[in-house]
């Protein structure tokens, strides 16, 4: 039972980092590979609001809201000079853009762990799982959230715009729909989502600069796992690779011996392969919508 729970904590965090991934491929067909320190910007963001004295739910509106400018500026300088022109020179604008980020992030606050909420969690007395109020919370304000953003994309005007400039962009355009606006919207959206994901770490663990590349990894994990056109499929996925993980080093495999955590992250990079090995449009795909 109790690697259920830590495998939809972690769930929680890879889902709010993938979706934001399923979102910018989706309506954008790119990559952004900066998305893993736009999530410590928010967190640390988040952080230094609520050590500076001001009240921990303003402090997480902040994070998320300085998530949401560097998301832009990222959008301005690494994504809008050059995705219509084609759409790979994004995932080497982005990397060289995540360099500079993780630098900066280095420089300024150095490799101490942080804690948004250092005085610890509140455990629930539960004799057979360990689980904090914190954790909970999280979790809920996850799915919450996650359900909020597809039922904008699916069940809104707003949302049919999104899919109408994806699936036939000169005839949106016709109609008065401004592309380039709605590009920028849905990948500010995924830059909150991504700070969610570096609240969600700073609440429930510690920030640390070296942090962005592995969750990174995990929500592309997801992206690739669940069908990159496929919202739904990618947060699925991301649920999935996280109770793998847990199942691969809280099982005792041979000889009651357990599988050491440093070959947790492996995880999610078997799992692509093996899935592509399988259906190499992802596990979710459809070809019925582009977003």
């Amino acid at each position: 039972m109790q690697l259920i729970v830590n495998g939809l904590i972690a769930g929680s965090l890879a889902a709010l980092m993938a979706g934001g991934l399923a979102l910018v491929y989706g309506v954008l067909g790119i990559f952004n590979l900066a998305l893993g320190q736009l999530a410590l910007i928010g967190g640390y963001g988040t952080w230094w609001l609520h050590a500076s004295g001001i009240p921990l739910f303003p402090s997480l509106i902040g994070g998320m809201a300085i998530g949401a400018i560097f998301t832009w500026l990222t959008f301005e300088i690494a994504v809008a000079p050059f995705y219509r022109r084609d759409a790979r020179i994004p995932l080497v604008t982005t990397i060289a853009w995540s360099m500079i980020l993780d630098a900066a992030i280095l420089l300024t606050l150095e490799e101490r762990p942080r804690s948004i909420l250092p005085g610890g969690k509140h455990f629930l007395p539960f004799d057979a799982v360990r689980i904090s109020v914190e954790q909970i919370v999280l979790i809920g304000c996850t799915l919450i959230f996650v359900c909020v953003v597809a039922w904008v994309l699916h069940s809104t005007p707003f949302g049919r715009k999104i899919r109408a400039t994806v699936q036939h962009p000169d005839a949106a355009r016709s109609l008065g729909i401004s592309s380039s606006l709605l590009h920028r919207i849905v990948f500010i959206v995924s830059g909150v989502l991504a700070a969610c994901g570096g609240i969600y770490i700073g609440i429930d663990q510690n920030l640390t600069p070296t942090l962005a590349f592995p969750v990174t990894i995990k929500a592309y994990a997801a992206l690739i796992a669940g069908g990159k056109d496929n919202f739904w499929g990618t947060i699925l996925a991301a649920y999935i690779i996280a109770m793998l993980e847990q199942l691969a080093v809280g099982t005792p495999w041979w000889f009651g011996n357990y599988v050491s955590a440093g070959y947790q992250s492996i995880v999610a990079l078997l799992f692509i392969i093996v899935v592509l090995l399988i259906k190499p449009t992802g596990l979710f795909s459809h070809r019925a919508r582009a977003a």
